[in-house]
Protein backbone atom coordinates (compact mmCIF):
# COMPACT_ATOMS: atom_id res chain seq x y z
CA UNK A 1 0.00 0.00 0.00
CA UNK A 2 1.39 3.39 -1.02
CA UNK A 3 1.48 5.75 1.95
CA UNK A 4 1.73 9.54 2.02
CA UNK A 5 5.28 9.25 3.33
CA UNK A 6 6.27 7.02 0.37
CA UNK A 7 4.75 9.55 -2.01
CA UNK A 8 6.77 12.35 -0.43
CA UNK A 9 9.96 10.26 -0.79
CA UNK A 10 9.18 9.79 -4.49
CA UNK A 11 8.54 13.54 -4.84
CA UNK A 12 11.87 14.27 -3.15
CA UNK A 13 13.66 12.08 -5.69
CA UNK A 14 11.80 13.84 -8.50
CA UNK A 15 12.86 17.25 -7.17
CA UNK A 16 16.52 16.19 -7.17
CA UNK A 17 16.10 15.07 -10.79
CA UNK A 18 14.39 18.32 -11.79
CA UNK A 19 17.15 20.29 -10.06
CA UNK A 20 19.85 18.38 -11.96
CA UNK A 21 18.09 18.90 -15.29
CA UNK A 22 17.67 22.58 -14.46
CA UNK A 23 21.36 22.85 -13.62
CA UNK A 24 22.41 21.23 -16.90
CA UNK A 25 20.08 23.41 -18.95
CA UNK A 26 20.58 26.57 -16.84
CA UNK A 27 16.82 26.99 -16.53
CA UNK A 28 14.47 28.14 -13.80
CA UNK A 29 13.62 24.47 -13.13
CA UNK A 30 16.52 24.44 -10.67
CA UNK A 31 14.95 27.28 -8.68
CA UNK A 32 11.58 25.55 -8.80
CA UNK A 33 12.99 22.32 -7.35
CA UNK A 34 14.61 24.16 -4.44
CA UNK A 35 11.45 26.19 -3.86
CA UNK A 36 9.20 23.13 -3.67
CA UNK A 37 11.64 21.29 -1.39
CA UNK A 38 10.76 23.82 1.34
CA UNK A 39 7.23 22.43 1.48
CA UNK A 40 8.53 18.87 1.86
CA UNK A 41 10.74 20.06 4.70
CA UNK A 42 7.78 21.82 6.32
CA UNK A 43 5.74 18.62 6.04
CA UNK A 44 8.56 16.66 7.69
CA UNK A 45 8.89 19.15 10.54
CA UNK A 46 5.13 19.16 11.00
CA UNK A 47 5.18 15.36 11.14
CA UNK A 48 7.91 15.45 13.77
CA UNK A 49 6.16 18.21 15.76
CA UNK A 50 2.88 16.29 15.89
CA UNK A 51 4.64 13.26 17.39
CA UNK A 52 7.02 15.12 19.72
CA UNK A 53 6.65 15.86 23.42
CA UNK A 54 4.80 19.06 24.25
CA UNK A 55 8.02 20.76 25.37
CA UNK A 56 9.41 20.96 21.82
CA UNK A 57 6.20 20.89 19.78
CA UNK A 58 5.73 24.72 19.54
CA UNK A 59 9.34 25.26 18.43
CA UNK A 60 9.20 22.54 15.76
CA UNK A 61 5.79 23.74 14.57
CA UNK A 62 7.14 27.29 14.33
CA UNK A 63 10.14 26.09 12.31
CA UNK A 64 7.74 24.30 9.95
CA UNK A 65 5.78 27.54 9.53
CA UNK A 66 9.02 29.39 8.85
CA UNK A 67 9.84 26.93 6.07
CA UNK A 68 6.42 27.51 4.51
CA UNK A 69 7.10 31.25 4.34
CA UNK A 70 10.56 30.65 2.85
CA UNK A 71 8.98 28.29 0.31
CA UNK A 72 6.46 30.92 -0.77
CA UNK A 73 9.26 33.49 -1.04
CA UNK A 74 11.35 31.12 -3.15
CA UNK A 75 8.37 30.42 -5.42
CA UNK A 76 7.95 34.17 -5.97
CA UNK A 77 11.65 34.36 -6.84
CA UNK A 78 11.22 31.50 -9.32
CA UNK A 79 8.23 33.29 -10.84
CA UNK A 80 10.38 36.40 -11.22
CA UNK A 81 13.15 34.38 -12.94
CA UNK A 82 10.68 32.62 -15.26
CA UNK A 83 8.58 35.65 -16.26
CA UNK A 84 10.69 38.71 -15.55
CA UNK A 85 7.87 40.20 -13.45
CA UNK A 86 9.24 41.84 -10.31
CA UNK A 87 8.28 40.29 -6.97
CA UNK A 88 11.02 41.66 -4.73
CA UNK A 89 8.89 43.93 -2.52
CA UNK A 90 6.42 41.19 -1.57
CA UNK A 91 9.15 38.56 -1.48
CA UNK A 92 11.31 40.44 1.02
CA UNK A 93 8.41 40.80 3.47
CA UNK A 94 7.65 37.07 3.23
CA UNK A 95 11.33 36.18 3.65
CA UNK A 96 11.61 38.41 6.72
CA UNK A 97 8.62 36.68 8.34
CA UNK A 98 10.17 33.27 7.62
CA UNK A 99 13.58 34.32 8.93
CA UNK A 100 11.99 35.81 12.07
CA UNK A 101 10.16 32.54 12.74
CA UNK A 102 13.38 30.58 12.30
CA UNK A 103 15.24 32.94 14.63
CA UNK A 104 12.60 32.82 17.38
CA UNK A 105 11.75 29.12 17.18
CA UNK A 106 15.34 28.03 16.65
CA UNK A 107 16.19 29.84 19.89
CA UNK A 108 13.11 28.50 21.68
CA UNK A 109 14.06 24.87 21.00
CA UNK A 110 17.20 24.69 23.23
CA UNK A 111 15.56 26.97 25.81
CA UNK A 112 12.66 24.54 26.23
CA UNK A 113 15.01 21.53 26.24
CA UNK A 114 17.07 23.00 29.10
CA UNK A 115 13.98 24.10 30.99
CA UNK A 116 12.77 20.49 31.13
CA UNK A 117 16.12 18.96 32.07
CA UNK A 118 17.20 17.59 28.68
CA UNK A 119 20.17 19.99 28.53
CA UNK A 120 22.57 20.75 31.42
CA UNK A 121 21.70 23.78 33.55
CA UNK A 122 23.21 26.92 32.04
CA UNK A 123 23.78 25.29 28.65
CA UNK A 124 21.30 27.53 26.84
CA UNK A 125 22.94 30.72 28.12
CA UNK A 126 26.37 29.57 26.93
CA UNK A 127 24.89 28.35 23.68
CA UNK A 128 23.13 31.64 22.93
CA UNK A 129 26.11 33.77 23.99
CA UNK A 130 28.51 31.97 21.65
CA UNK A 131 25.95 32.09 18.82
CA UNK A 132 25.23 35.82 19.26
CA UNK A 133 28.89 36.85 19.56
CA UNK A 134 29.89 34.57 16.69
CA UNK A 135 27.03 35.82 14.53
CA UNK A 136 27.96 39.47 15.10
CA UNK A 137 31.68 38.85 14.53
CA UNK A 138 31.20 36.76 11.38
CA UNK A 139 28.70 39.27 9.97
CA UNK A 140 31.20 42.08 10.53
CA UNK A 141 33.95 40.07 8.82
CA UNK A 142 31.61 39.34 5.94
CA UNK A 143 31.13 43.05 5.27
CA UNK A 144 34.91 43.30 4.79
CA UNK A 145 34.77 40.55 2.16
CA UNK A 146 31.61 41.69 0.39
CA UNK A 147 29.54 44.85 0.99
CA UNK A 148 26.05 43.95 2.21
CA UNK A 149 22.78 45.84 2.20
CA UNK A 150 20.87 46.11 5.48
CA UNK A 151 18.58 43.21 4.51
CA UNK A 152 21.54 41.04 3.48
CA UNK A 153 23.30 41.89 6.75
CA UNK A 154 20.22 40.77 8.72
CA UNK A 155 20.07 37.52 6.76
CA UNK A 156 23.80 36.94 7.27
CA UNK A 157 23.61 37.59 11.01
CA UNK A 158 20.65 35.25 11.47
CA UNK A 159 22.25 32.54 9.32
CA UNK A 160 25.55 32.68 11.25
CA UNK A 161 23.71 32.76 14.58
CA UNK A 162 21.51 29.77 13.77
CA UNK A 163 24.42 27.77 12.34
CA UNK A 164 26.43 28.23 15.54
CA UNK A 165 23.35 27.64 17.69
CA UNK A 166 22.48 24.32 16.04
CA UNK A 167 26.06 23.02 15.68
CA UNK A 168 26.66 23.36 19.41
CA UNK A 169 23.64 21.19 20.20
CA UNK A 170 24.63 18.13 18.17
CA UNK A 171 27.02 16.58 20.77
CA UNK A 172 24.49 17.07 23.58
CA UNK A 173 21.71 15.48 21.54
CA UNK A 174 23.75 12.32 20.99
CA UNK A 175 22.15 10.56 23.95
CA UNK A 176 18.65 9.95 25.17
CA UNK A 177 15.51 8.96 23.33
CA UNK A 178 14.34 12.50 22.61
CA UNK A 179 17.90 13.53 21.75
CA UNK A 180 18.27 10.78 19.16
CA UNK A 181 14.86 11.67 17.78
CA UNK A 182 15.76 15.36 17.35
CA UNK A 183 19.36 14.89 16.22
CA UNK A 184 18.41 14.48 12.56
CA UNK A 185 16.27 17.61 12.79
CA UNK A 186 19.14 19.64 14.23
CA UNK A 187 21.60 18.38 11.58
CA UNK A 188 19.13 19.36 8.87
CA UNK A 189 18.87 22.82 10.42
CA UNK A 190 22.69 23.05 10.47
CA UNK A 191 22.80 22.26 6.73
CA UNK A 192 20.01 24.73 6.00
CA UNK A 193 21.65 27.53 7.99
CA UNK A 194 25.02 26.82 6.36
CA UNK A 195 23.33 26.97 2.95
CA UNK A 196 22.00 30.45 3.74
CA UNK A 197 25.51 31.53 4.83
CA UNK A 198 26.92 30.34 1.49
CA UNK A 199 24.12 32.18 -0.33
CA UNK A 200 24.82 35.47 1.43
CA UNK A 201 28.59 35.25 1.03
CA UNK A 202 28.53 34.27 -2.63
CA UNK A 203 26.03 36.69 -4.12
CA UNK A 204 22.88 35.91 -6.08
CA UNK A 205 23.50 35.53 -9.84
CA UNK A 206 22.57 31.96 -10.86
CA UNK A 207 25.88 31.34 -12.64
CA UNK A 208 27.93 31.61 -9.45
CA UNK A 209 29.26 28.38 -7.90
CA UNK A 210 28.00 29.49 -4.50
CA UNK A 211 24.39 29.26 -5.66
CA UNK A 212 24.91 25.66 -6.78
CA UNK A 213 26.48 24.85 -3.39
CA UNK A 214 23.54 26.57 -1.69
CA UNK A 215 21.06 24.50 -3.72
CA UNK A 216 22.81 21.24 -2.84
CA UNK A 217 23.05 22.03 0.88
CA UNK A 218 19.43 23.18 1.03
CA UNK A 219 18.13 20.12 -0.82
CA UNK A 220 20.25 17.93 1.46
CA UNK A 221 18.75 19.64 4.51
CA UNK A 222 15.21 19.01 3.29
CA UNK A 223 16.20 15.41 2.42
CA UNK A 224 17.57 14.82 5.93
CA UNK A 225 14.34 16.17 7.42
CA UNK A 226 12.14 14.00 5.24
CA UNK A 227 14.19 10.79 5.31
CA UNK A 228 14.67 11.04 9.07
CA UNK A 229 11.01 11.22 10.07
CA UNK A 230 10.54 7.46 9.99
CA UNK A 231 13.98 6.34 11.20
CA UNK A 232 13.51 6.73 14.94
CA UNK A 233 10.24 5.91 16.76
CA UNK A 234 8.66 9.05 18.12
CA UNK A 235 8.81 9.44 21.89
CA UNK A 236 5.47 9.17 23.61
CA UNK A 237 3.66 12.42 24.24
CA UNK A 238 3.34 13.31 27.92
Amino acid sequence: MITLLMMTYALLGLLWLVWLLGLLSDSYARNLAVSLSNFLGAYALGWVAARSPAIVRPALGGLAAGLLFLGVGDLLFTYNVATGIGTQAVREVIYLVGVALFLLMGTLLPFRMEGHGFYPLGFFQRLALVAVLGGVLLSALTTLIRPLSLIELIYAGVAFYLTLLFVQQTPVLAGGRIGRYLQGVVWALVLGSLARVIYVLGGVPPALWSIVVYDILWLLAMSVLLLGVNRTPAPKNP
